[in-house]
């Protein structure tokens, strides 16, 4: 396995993987200039992308940055986040100058981001008491007072992501799940290796980085292992151990980092757009629809990634079995052709629903309800108590973050 290699063999991996995408990218390749997830604008690439259609990336991918062809693929369970062959889903020590698997650069199935939709279809069932979006509309008014409490405790200056976002998420995700005071204390630890792991399974990370996030994700594993075993985690109580551990680790891996990420994407939208941000303030009614369209805008997870289970066509195109395609979502989300005015913020636009933003890709039906209703709760927060926020410098952003286009830094006041 790829924890199992050295220090030099990982990062080898690492930096061979790094140096195919930056060389397809410098030939011009809109997927791959993604992957390298530089300073440049990746909706520039998306749009180029669209222009090709379903296409061969040189990254050994297919990409379409189309909706509905996008939206085709993500709801055919013909595609799965995982390949077909048993086992960690990594490929350590594979010529990728021959044989170019160049998804799953870590292995995360400890953090349960590469199950088969049945899998998570089977996940959402069997969790439904405690993250759908019934459950936690119940659950709102404490899920707001944990935002609006956390907002109380920062200053006239505070950094929105790791003031703000991240620590209400923790708190929330925590309650949710019903965890003991020392696992709590833990968990800002563990999210601080776990923030990449959206990323690292597609574009990979500094050495330093992957081994962080590798020995996070053993770390949940074993953490939500004893507390199940034990019965400590109070919210999990009645699940099998296998889906408790499963559901536990999608709730901090994705209930946390997506929900972060999403807030920040949309206060950084309504912020452009202060008639909106003031009307949420007079008005916390309008903030679902205003989420809905912002996150439409700037969706946390920039495109979505599946392997071929069969051979599939589209289009007059064979996609081999074995084979990764993939949707540029922020791209598929702008396309003129199923959005009128694609580019315009228009909360409660008809065409709104057509939207392809997944809150929590593969395992988006587990989690989308944990990360908006967490989204809308920290949009009204700001709204109604900091109805005069603004950013006053640059929002940060991580590097080699191609899938969130994580947040390093975002100062407000």
């Amino acid at each position: 396995m790829l924890t199992d290699q050295t220090n030099s063999e990982l990062g080898r991996h690492l930096l061979t993987i790094r140096g195919v995408q930056f060389i397809f990218g410098a030939q011009g390749d809109p997927f791959a200039m993604i992957l390298r997830a530089g300073d440049d604008d990746p909706l520039d690439h998306g749009a180029r992308a669209r222009e090709q259609g379903l296409h061969e990336s040189s990254v050994g991918a297919w990409v379409t940055a189309h909706r509905e062809l996008g939206a085709r693929i993500l709801g055919d369970p013909r595609f799965s986040p995982r390949h077909a062959e048993e086992g960690p889903q990594s490929h350590p020590g594979v010529d990728v100058w021959d044989n170019p698997l160049l998804c799953h650069v870590v292995p995360l199935d400890d953090a349960r981001l590469n199950l088969d939709p049945a899998a998570y279809a089977k996940l959402a069932e069997v969790s439904a008491p405690l993250l759908s979006a019934e459950a936690l509309a119940a659950r709102a008014p404490q899920i707001e007072a944990a935002y609006r409490e956390t907002l109380a405790a920062t200053g006239e200056r505070f950094d929105l992501y790791r003031d703000f976002a991240v620590p209400a998420a923790l708190r929330v995700v925590a309650d949710v799940l019903g965890l003991p005071a020392e696992t709590r204390e833990r968990l800002p630890e563990l999210h601080a290796g776990l923030a990449t792991a959206l990323d690292a399974g597609h574009c990979p990370q500094q050495l330093g980085t992957a081994r962080a996030l590798l020995t996070a994700v053993s770390g949940l594993s074993a953490e939500l292992t004893g507390l199940v075993d034990a019965g400590r985690a109070t919210g999990l109580a009645g699940l099998s151990p296998e889906d408790a551990i499963a559901i536990g680790a999608l709730a901090v891996v994705v209930g946390v980092e997506v929900t972060a990420t999403a807030v920040c994407n949309a206060v950084e939208v309504l912020l452009a757009h202060p008639e909106q941000w003031q009307r949420i303030g007079q008005d916390p009614a309008a903030a679902p629809a205003a989420v809905r369209e912002a996150l439409r805008l700037a969706p946390p997870l920039r495109f979505e990634s599946r392997i071929a289970r069969e051979q599939v066509e589209f289009d007059g195109k064979t996609i081999e079995e074995g084979r990764r395609v993939v949707v540029l979502v922020d791209a598929a989300n702008r396309d003129p052709e199923a959005f009128a005015d694609p580019d315009a913020f228009t909360p409660g636009r008809g065409d709104g629903d057509r939207s392809l933003t997944l809150l929590g890709g593969p395992a988006a039906p587990v989690t989308d309800a944990l990360v908006r209703v967490q989204t809308e709760a920290a949009v009204r927060a700001l709204a109604a108590l900091r109805p005069a926020l603004r950013t006053n410098a640059e929002v940060l952003h991580r590097m080699r973050s191609a899938v969130l286009h994580g947040v390093l830094r975002f100062p407000v006041a």
